[in-house]
């Protein structure tokens, strides 16, 4: 996993005694700094209100300004920096994080080893201090993250370069309460890194096989019972959804059991993740343009394992139970053809109308074999429809399930975490797109609802009494732009923060 080198921690007390490059200071949209900037000293503040009424910081979101700050004026550091908070009455956490982010890249630039951040101080709007300090620092986390590992020396951004120390000026009536957040934030940050790590290896350095290396490592370092299920088992087993997937690779499928039980007799959760560790389409081969990018088919499989690493790190108090199917979809003398019939784990027969659409015959058996664990509830993630990114884009997850109570408890999740989820509906009218000629179900329904006949075939694997979510991260796994400070290029391990935040408030 990537190394975590920035260190957060929290301070109180006389500010003039910490050792700091700089300090950061915000300013709300309209050119308004916020009070804690009174700490600086009359003189400062001066200065700032100076700057802000020239125009050089407007206090947009995402803004930063370095303001020297003059000899002599009290203040024990050179700089100040300025951040944008953007508008005060529409100001979220998710926007705090993306700062906490903006504030290691704009250190990382200017070469700042130390910075002190008074924007804890204040509350903002009706986000308290600790709040705020909790999602910059999971942000700052976030933001620091770098896949580096085939690079030269020479191309990477050493750690001399990057911000080593963040400290949050804190009250002194929050500031017990702080430790127990900054390690929560930074477990689900390291999640979060781990789940980018796995979906950011190419191809041939992360086959099915090495994916389960993974999870024994897993094992090895945590109180997680991982266990593997060969080809030779899925074939006992039944699950040729899986196994039609990886006939045509040379390397086998499997499927990855991870069992994290520390709550007693509470329920259990179970969470599947899709992971074809590359997706060529199989004989619906795929346009070769971007195909690389089916690195990141398996995704939602790396979520289950940044979810998994998290809640061990975190010790909660909860039963879960990951299961990841993983497969490479390649085409050959031995893969699977549009045309054929294969029967699943659940005795479900399933005409295979193009290969392409594959991740769901892997969750299939996935979902089933969760099923035999007797969760309560079943979270499926996965890349799993092209539809699902021109739905909603790249800004929202696809999210269909069963039972509305579970489908409202994660979207108010994912508008507190920052990984928001759209619902779509699962009308029975639906299932007709699904229905074949010459078996039970076909694994495609056409071009048009494409997310929700995926999900459609998906519920036929999951018993109607059971709570389960489907979530369809096709278009919020990867980013091209790199535009979010939070989220660098390529892979986000999106759902790893919605499973853990759900975790803590739902299962706890």
């Amino acid at each position: 996993m990537s190394d975590v080198v920035l260190k957060i921690g929290v301070v109180t007390g006389e500010l003039a005694s910490q050792r700091s490059d700089v300090w950061v200071v915000g300013v709300y949209q309209g050119g308004e700094p916020q009070p804690a900037l009174a700490a600086c000293g009359e003189e400062v503040e001066r200065e700032v209100r100076r700057i802000l009424k020239a125009g050089w910081l407007r206090g947009e979101s995402g803004e930063s300004f370095f303001l020297p700050i003059p000899a002599g004026s009290g203040v024990p550091v050179e700089r100040l920096l300025l951040v944008g908070l953007g508008k005060r009455e529409s100001v979220t956490l998710e926007g705090f994080r993306a700062l906490g982010a903006a504030v290691v890249k704009a250190c990382n630039k200017s070469g700042v080893d130390r910075a002190l951040t008074l924007v804890a101080l204040d509350t903002h709007r009706k986000l308290a201090g600790i709040k705020v300090m909790e999602a910059m620092a999971e942000g700052a986390w976030l933001g620091s993250y770098r896949f580096e590992r085939f690079q030269n020396q020479d191309k990477k951004e050493t750690p001399r370069h990057r911000l080593q120390k963040l400290a949050f000026a804190l009250a002194d009536d929050v500031h017990k309460r702080a430790g127990k957040r900054l390690q929560r934030a930074e477990w689900i940050a390291r999640g979060v890194h781990l789940a980018r790590d796995l979906a950011n290896m190419p191809g041939n350095l992360l086959t099915p096989e090495i994916l389960a290396k993974k999870g024994r490592e897993l094992a090895e370092r945590l109180p997680i019972k991982t266990t593997i299920l060969s080809a030779p088992v899925l074939a006992q087993k039944g699950m040729n959804g899986i196994l039609a997937v990886g006939q045509g690779s040379a390397n086998p499928p499997c499927l990855i059991v991870m069992e994290y039980r520390r709550g007693g007799d509470k329920p259990t959760l179970a969470v599947v993740g899709k992971a074809v560790t590359f997706d060529s389409g199989g004989i619906s081969l795929k346009p070769g343009a971007k195909m690389e990018e089916m690195k990141f088919d398996m995704s939602g499989g790396a979520a289950v394992f940044g979810f998994m690493h998290a809640i061990a790190e975190m010790k909660l108090p909860i039963n879960v139970v990951g299961v990841v199917p993983a497969a490479e979809n390649l085409p050959s003398g031995t893969a699977q053809r549009p045309g054929d019939v294969i029967k699943t784990a659940k005795g479900v027969f399933v005409e295979v109308i193009n290969t392409d659409a594959e991740g769901r015959l892997i969750l299939a058996d996935a979902l089933h074999h969760a099923a035999s664990y007797d969760p309560d509830v079943i979270i499926d993630l996965a890349t799993l429809t092209g539809a699902c990114v021109i739905a909603l884009g790249n800004h929202a997850s696809g999210l269909l399930g069963n039972k509305r109570s579970l489908l409202k408890k994660l979207r108010q999740t994912g508008e507190r975490c920052g990984e928001r989820v759209w619902p779509l509906p699962l009308f029975a009218e639906y299932q007709e797109q699904i229905k074949s000629q010459v078996a039970d179900i076909k694994n495609v329904g056409g071009r048009e609802a494409g997310t929700i006949t995926a999900a459609c075939f998906l519920s036929r694997f999951v018993e109607e009494s059971r709570a389960w979510a489907h979530v369809d991260i096709a278009g919020t796994a990867y980013d091209h732009s790199g535009s979010r400070a939070h989220m660098p290029k390529g892979a986000t391990g999106v759902g790893v923060r919605l499973l853990c935040r759900y975790a803590l408030t739902e299962r706890m």
